[in-house]
């Protein structure tokens, strides 16, 4: 049987640490048939040296050296470098790494479900540890509620990384500029495809770096988490009502993170007037939030004690700082 290219796009950005842990576990991927395109996106360290000799060594190995642009922009120009007429496509960030019989497992599951998307497990890691991500049984998405069913059920993460796609799906679909959510083409993906399948098996590798976007104190991009949640829900109220209280839902959970980031940012004081707004959306969901059982006690506390007063969830962080440090527990309010 015929075994079909698969494109690996990887923007890279000055990560020189990472990277060869990175680009080792694709070169020596049970799966051969691959063409791994590398897009130094302007970086500042070694990292652009490190792919170009990984592509003397490889001659699967493209390498593009850009202007920094951001990860859509990277993803883009290496979407538009691959091979005419080519089968499959995956992305991989450049600072994760990969279990070496992934796209062997992703392929097989995308031709023997006969699906446009095969998607597997992550592990979150971090520096002292490392956590499973959302845990599947193994599920098949098909039909007219593939869009609702996926969103329901929590399984299917917005991140492009732990995916193969048909190539065909990004034809007439690329990543927005200066934008740092994978969410913001969601949609626009899951209405070009018919089945989608995610697997038992965890492959992928994220990790979780105190300078990476999500960790960041804050700066402006971290309201990209409030802005695609909002588009969810626009979305829903035009295409997908049955979607509306769980979209609802989510943008209530996208101003708790955002303004738990503000509030212990040095920062408030000059974004105050978005601290309030953001409040003032979160005081709208407190019913809304306590009752849900997606949210656990502590959880609740921490999002009623922000919603109602930033004082108070200043006073409720820094004691659970405290308690951890004596009991060595995790945190027991988020964000």
């Amino acid at each position: 049987m015929k075994r079909e290219f698969i494109s690996v796009i990887v923007p890279v950005y000055n990560v020189e640490y990472y990277l060869k842990q990175c680009l080792d576990s694709i070169v020596n991927q049970t799966y051969r048939n691959l063409e791994i395109i590398l897009v130094d996106d302007g970086s500042t360290d070694s990292s652009g040296d490190i792919c170009d000799e990984y592509a003397h060594k490889d001659a699967r190995i493209k390498v593009i050296h850009k202007e920094n642009g951001g990860v859509s922009s990277a993803r883009n120009a290496a979407l538009d470098l691959c091979t005419p007429g080519g089968d499959l496509v995956a992305f991989v960030d450049s600072d994760d790494w990969l279990e070496l019989d992934m796209f062997e497992v992703l392929y097989t599951n995308l031709k023997e479900k006969n699906v446009d998307i095969a998607c597997v497990g992550y592990y979150q890691c971090y520096m002292n540890k490392i956590v499973k991500g959302n845990f599947c049984k193994g599920k098949l998405y098909s039909g007219e509620n593939l869009i609702s069913e996926i969103c329901e059920d929590g399984y299917y993460n917005l991140a492009v990384w732990n995916k193969l796609f048909k190539r065909s799906i990004f034809d007439k679909i690329r990543f927005p500029d200066n934008r740092y959510e994978d969410a913001f083409i969601f949609f626009e993906i899951l209405e070009r495809v018919s089945k989608v399948y995610i697997s038992q098996e965890t492959k992928y590798f994220y990790r979780q770096r105190k300078d990476s976007i999500m960790n960041k104190v804050f700066d402006d991009n971290v309201l990209d988490n409030i802005t695609y949640r909002e588009l969810f829900l626009e979305t829903a109220h035009k295409r997908y009502q049955r979607l509306i209280p769980l979209m609802s839902f989510n943008c209530k959970m996208g101003y708790f993170f955002v303004l738990g980031i503000l509030a212990k940012s040095k920062d408030i004081k000059n974004k105050f007037e978005l601290a309030r707004e953001l409040q003032r959306k979160m005081r709208e969901g407190i019913k809304e939030v306590i009752k849900s059982d997606k949210v656990n006690f502590n959880g609740k506390i921490a999002y009623t004690s922000l919603a109602v007063s930033f004082k108070l969830y200043q006073y409720l962080f820094e004691l659970n700082k405290f308690i951890k440090k004596l009991s060595g527990k995790q945190n027991i309010l988020y964000p």
